[in-house]
């Protein structure tokens, strides 16, 4: 296919996508418009939030404690008014929209440099392209997605993930659309590079970190005396792909508790300012994951797939450090059954509120009992630097350390900027 008839597609698709209603997190101007604040009020270094960003996101995109509605700068478009609660089910129930338009842009240009590859050095001027849209809709429903092109193999791809979701109380949100069964955190990275547990595959091509048509119930709630909390989402899906390759649906489950820091629902205010540490979280958050499922690829078996994982994720003063494990089954009628365990441990440390380092190990053993194939141990290391609230580079570097994916190795300078 030509790229200027897929650049057609994909603007196409992207208008529809528009017209219609992936809560993963990412970074959204528009709330920065919504209420006069700056993306550091919720981001660490977008898109990973801090910890207010956290309980921001646990609310269903509103100001903790009660206080949206206090907080909001832009006031809304109404549709309906108060007395048409009073004489429900006799009229439709009120709501409102953004006053201003709820989209934002977010694009990423790289620069590359892969010294064992034919071609060493390239430009992706940009790499990606997203088109933003996210808030609320009244009271209780809010939504979430994005119109996604991007270079892939010298081709443009497209994607538009979007996901409505019910929010009746903090503890209890019910998302309907794009879900993404990820427990590792990685949609709010700081690298480039996707770590090694969400990437993960499958022997019929699955991998955690796609996102999947599906619904998801989820909620989170504060601990003893407003600190740390409860997270959990229970999600069934359709396991790969946008249209299933298999009538079986997926089903996931994760859990994880927060000690200390931050209540995960928050306090009364923000915590950016500009002499605040809005990085700082002293806390302890652990939690587990599980994944059932069946996969299918044209030519091949079903695939019975079980993933059981661990998290972790330390803050202290600067530092956090954090990590996850997941060790996966694989089961195909007529092949030997298969076991996969990848696990990474990465440390990130704020040297300066605009100025972050970053390192993190991986370690993927794509099947256990085969001793004729070594691991994949990568470190990866990166500095990123926040020149602008909005705008953010970095620098970061992929170093295999085992022989047979040193041609992988790669350094790579990235611009993000977002408005």
């Amino acid at each position: 296919m030509k790229t200027g008839l897929k650049m057609s597609s994909a603007l196409t698709l992207g208008l529809l996508a528009l017209l219609l209603t992936c809560a993963d997190g990412n970074a959204a101007p528009n709330f920065a418009r919504k209420y006069k604040t700056s993306c550091s009020t919720c981001h660490y270094a977008y898109p990973k939030l801090n910890a207010f960003g956290k309980a921001f996101f646990n609310n269903g995109y509103r100001y903790p404690a009660g206080q949206d509605a206090e907080m909001t700068k832009e006031e809304p478009v109404s549709l309906g008014s108060e007395s048409q609660k009073r004489v429900f089910p006799d009229a439709v129930w009120p709501a409102d929209i953004p006053g201003t338009s709820p989209l934002s842009v977010h694009a990423i240009s790289r620069a590359y440099y892969k010294p064992d590859s034919e071609v060493k050095t390239y430009f992706e001027f940009p790499h990606e392209l997203e088109v933003l849209f996210g808030g609320t809709l009244g009271e209780t429903f809010s939504m979430f997605g994005e119109v996604e092109l991007e270079i892939e193999d010298n081709e443009v791809e497209t994607a538009f993930p979007f996901s409505l979701q019910y929010d009746y109380r903090p503890w209890l949100h019910a998302q309907v659309g794009t879900v993404n069964p990820d427990f590792t955190g990685n949609q709010r990275r700081l690298t480039r590079e996707h770590n090694n547990v969400v990437s993960l595959r499958g022997r019929n091509g699955w991998r955690l970190r796609d996102g999947q048509s599906g619904v998801e119930v989820w909620g989170a709630r504060n601990g003893s005396g407003g600190r740390g909390g409860l997270t959990y989402g229970v999600g069934l899906v359709n396991g790969q792909d946008i249209i299933d390759a298999n009538s079986e649906k997926d089903l996931y489950v994760r859990a994880a508790y927060k000690f200390k820091g931050l209540g995960e629902l928050g306090g009364t205010e923000g915590q950016a300012s500009e002499t605040s540490a809005f990085y700082v979280d002293d806390s302890a958050k652990i939690g587990g994951f599980a994944y059932l499922g069946t996969t299918a690829k044209e030519g091949a078996g079903d695939e019975d797939l079980t993933a059981l994982g661990l998290t972790c994720d330390l803050w202290y003063r600067r530092a956090n450090l954090s990590g996850a494990l997941m060790s996966m089954s694989s089961k195909i009628s007529g092949a030997k059954d298969r076991t996969s365990l990848a696990w990474f441990a990465e440390g990130n440390y704020v040297v300066y509120p605009w100025l972050i380092g970053v390192a993190r190990y991986e370690r993927t053993d794509a099947d256990t009992d085969d001793d004729t194939r070594d691991p994949v141990t990568t470190l990866i290391p990166a500095v990123v630097a926040v020149a602008r609230p909005n705008i953010k580079f970095s620098l970061e570097y992929k170093l295999p350390l085992d022989d047979a994916s040193k041609k992988t190795k790669a350094l790579v300078m990235q611009m993000n900027y977002a408005f």
